[in-house]
Parts: structure tokens; sequence; C-alpha cells
């Protein structure tokens, strides 16, 4: 069979499959999980996967799991991914009242293409046409949120890194992963469209709890040491540093206070803030957040309060293979012309694909058939095809291109990669970030 032949069929199979992947779609859109704790979620993949008659593993990093289609010889493995969590995004007319997750975020159309993309697989027989292997992994907590919640799993020992592809990476789901993609959702892209990010920002967490003294706020604050004030003269610390911070770093430095006391009629001692610095490089990455709680410390010492400090291990920057783009690119121009592809993005924000990019060759486009920005109460899919089925059709032409004719392109993309770390330095790395003081 020839090679275009091959991709036509692929994404016949893909339409052919629309009505099933359309309903899957909605109700996961309808039952937004927090990650972790993405049961339903996780379980319904897991149903959709088992139905086409795949072995499903699951439990990986709790609700995570994975799926092999092997092809006709031998060869390397391409991952297909999607996200199977949630954000917090109460105002999002499909919010949990409960705990306002919604899929603000898009991450249901992500699954949701990896599901279509292993429908057609299956339905069409084509994995036979292919070298090596396709794996479908749902992938738990991508959004860095709820970092209380998951500081308590890790001293549980529930967990130990706080992102999803962290965790999968840590337990070994990805050793045998040659290169991997995914289709995020775009933002405010309602036309049949596809945006290629070369790279993006990474992060660091902290979070900070200023320790005054207690006194009565009226008669006596003479007495006490105000944990808010030491905040607020942090926070302000660190402001003066941000016309330091050059364009070509995107540093980003952004918190909240998550308690800022205890009664409004006394001095408050226990004041708590947490927060993110993010960058397009590891090591700027490092070089400001250490500028950063130095000035959040001298807030401390300026009002006599002790400043403890944690820090948690956020996501890598995103420096994708540039291979892997090209190859998905022109399966793009194919599929909605080269007018609608937009090559060489940065994505501002962080997903910890940064991570695994810094493992092996992994890409994560951006497609269209949205409206509204992510994470906000105005996201939502106007054009299902756009946003679901071209997706899957240009992961699965972008995979037939690696693993077609004995899986020549994917060995020469394996071959010129040069992985930033090893597992067990990436792990260690990790592990280097966290601390308390």
């Amino acid at each position: 069979m020839e090679k275009t032949e091959l991709k036509k069929l692929l994404c016949d199979a893909v339409d052919s499959v629309r009505c099933e992947v359309g309903a899957f779609a909605e109700d996961i859109a309808a039952h937004p999980e927090l990650g972790f704790f993405e049961r339903r979620t996780s379980r319904k993949l897991s149903e959709a996967l088992s139905g086409l008659g795949l072995d499903v593993k699951e439990g990986l990093a709790l609700t995570g799991l994975r799926a092999d289609l092997d092809g006709g010889a031998p060869g390397p493995c391409v991952a297909l991914i999607g996200e199977l969590d949630g954000i917090v995004c109460r105002q999002h007319p499909q919010a949990d009242p409960e705990d306002g997750a919604s899929h603000s975020c898009g991450h249901n159309l992500q699954i949701s293409a990896v599901y279509a993309a292993a429908a057609a697989l299956v339905k069409s027989g084509l994995m036979k046409e292919l070298a090596g292997s396709v794996s479908l992994i749902g992938v738990p907590a991508e959004e860095f949120i709820e970092v209380g919640r998951r500081t308590e799993m890790r001293e549980r020992g529930e967990i130990v890194y706080y992102g999803g592809k962290q965790e999968l990476v840590r337990l070994g789901v990805f050793d045998d992963v040659d290169m991997a993609m995914m289709v995020h959702a775009g933002d405010n892209q309602p036309k049949p469209s596809f945006v290629i990010p070369e790279g993006g920002n990474g992060f660091r967490i902290f979070m900070l709890r200023y320790e005054g003294r207690q006194a009565h706020a009226a008669a006596a604050p003479h007495l006490g040491v105000n944990a808010l004030y030491a905040a607020v003269a942090g926070i302000n610390a660190v402001n003066a540093l941000r016309e330091t911070f050059r364009d070509e770093d995107h540093i980003r430095v952004h918190y909240i206070i998550t308690k800022g006391g205890d009664s409004v009629n006394s001095v408050p001692d226990d004041v708590r803030l947490e927060g993110y610095v993010r960058a397009g490089n590891a090591d700027k990455i490092d070089e400001t957040f250490d500028k950063v709680i130095r000035a959040f410390r001298a807030g401390g010492e300026a009002l006599g309060a002790k400043c403890h400090v944690r820090s948690i291990a956020g996501y890598m920057p995103l420096d994708t293979s540039k291979e892997l783009n090209g190859i998905f690119a022109e399966n793009a121009d194919s599929l909605v012309g080269a007018d609608n592809v937009t090559r060489g993005a940065y994505f501002s924000a962080s997903t910890d694909l940064g991570d695994l990019a810094h493992l092996l060759p992994a890409i994560q486009p951006m497609a269209g058939g949205t409206v509204g920005a992510l994470h906000s109460k105005d996201f939502k899919a106007v054009d299902f095809d756009a946003a679901v089925l071209l997706p899957a059709k240009a992961m699965l032409m972008t995979a037939a291109d690696l693993l077609f004719d004995g899986a020549k392109l994917a060995k020469k993309v394996s071959g010129n990669f040069k992985p930033v770390y090893t597992k067990e330095e990436y792990l260690a790395v990790l592990n280097r970030k966290f601390f308390s003081e």
C-alpha cells in the first residue's frame, strides 16, 4: 500500500467514528475531575479503549492508563497522549458545583482525539502496514493546582511528583516510548487551524509562611509582629525586581495569598503565599527563583517576621522536536491549508510535556475549533471536527509517516535526538528542587 493511500484510509476511519467520539467528548466535558482524582474520566476512557479490544493498563500514577497497538513488524514506539484532568473555573457553565472543576482547559478534547485515533487504527486494521507500535496514554494531573493537597499526598507516599507525566516517567511508563505527541486545544481559534509551538515556559513553585507575633490590633499593635505587612513588603520587593527581567527570557512571577491572618482584630501572625516562577530555560527559572526568594525573605527581615520557604519542582521548559514538528506541520498543511498553520510559536504557559521533551522527541501542537481563552468561563468548542477529529487525523498521519517503510523516519528522528537528561539525571534534577526551610 502506498503511504498516501494509507493516510487517506486512516482519515476516513476517523470520520467513520465521529458519532461515538462526539458522545464520548460530551460526556467527559460534562463530568470534569481534578488531577490524580480523574476516576470517572479514566474509567470511561478505559472502557472505550477496552471496547475496541485493547488491553488497557490502568492505575498508572493513580488514574493514568495505557494501551498499545502493535504494527506488522517490530520497530519504535510512538505515543499519542491525552490529558485527563480539568482545571478549577467555577464560573464555567459545565463546572462541577462542588470543587469548581471544568474542562475550560480543553483536555476533554485531547483525550477524545486519542480515542478517535485508537478507534480509527483498530477499525481500519491498518496497523499491519506499519513497523513498530502506537501507544495510547491517558495522563493524569497536567494542571499544576491544589498544591497543598498534592503536598499532603506526597507526604503520605501516594505520589512523588506533582505532575502526571513526571509520575509516569518515574514509574517507567515512558521507558519504551521513542517519541510522543499530543494536540492541545487552542486559544480563540474558532476555524480549523493548528499552531505549532517550538518552545514554552517552565516553572518552579514556592510556598511561603510568614511567622509573626499576634497582638491586639487596636490596643497593642506595638507588641505584635505583623506577618501580613511582612508579606506585603516582600511582594513589593519582588515587584522591584521586574524591570530586571529580560523579554527574551519570558520570565513571569505570580502568586496568591492563601492565608492573610485569622482575625481583623489581631495582628496577623500566620500569613501564607503560593506562587510560580516561570521562564523559558531551566537556568533562568532557578536564577530568578533565588532572586524572588531573597526578596520575599527581605520582607520578613524588614518587619521582624520569619519567612519559611518550601520549594517544589514544577515543569521543565518546553523544547519540542523540530523534526517532529516539521512532519506534523506538513500533515496539518494538507488538512487545513498552510495559511492556517502557524509554525514556530511560543507557548507562554507551561506543560509537563516539557519534561518529556527533555527525554525524548515530543511535540504539542494546538488545534482550532474553540472560542474563549483557556481556563476561562468563556472557553468552549464550537467546531467538533476541528477540535477533535482533525487533531486525530494529524496525529495518525504523522504516525504513519514515522512508522511506514520499516519506520525509517522514526529511526532517523530518534537517531538525531540528543536528550537533555537520562531518566536518572532528570529525576535527580527534580529531587534537588524540593526543599523546606
